[in-house]
């Protein structure tokens, strides 16, 4: 799989705020938070895994409300 279809991965995961997605794009920023040797990429993909934590809390809210 290439960067492009983990990031679209990613995306639907988000805009669908499926858990288990989510769970897996969560544990993929954090291996590529491990890899980075740039500090923009760094940057990115912390931007990412901060949307993702993002719709967890969201998707959990909401069930908490339910």
């Amino acid at each position: 799989m290439t960067r492009f279809k983990e990031l679209k991965r990613i995306e639907s995961a988000i805009e669908r705020k499926n858990e288990a997605e989510l769970q897996w794009a969560l544990g993929y920023c954090k291996m590529r938070l491990q890899i980075a040797t740039m500090k923009h990429h760094e940057a990115h993909w912390h931007r990412i895994e901060k949307k993702v934590k993002t719709a967890l809390a969201e998707m959990r809210r909401q069930e908490d409300s339910d």
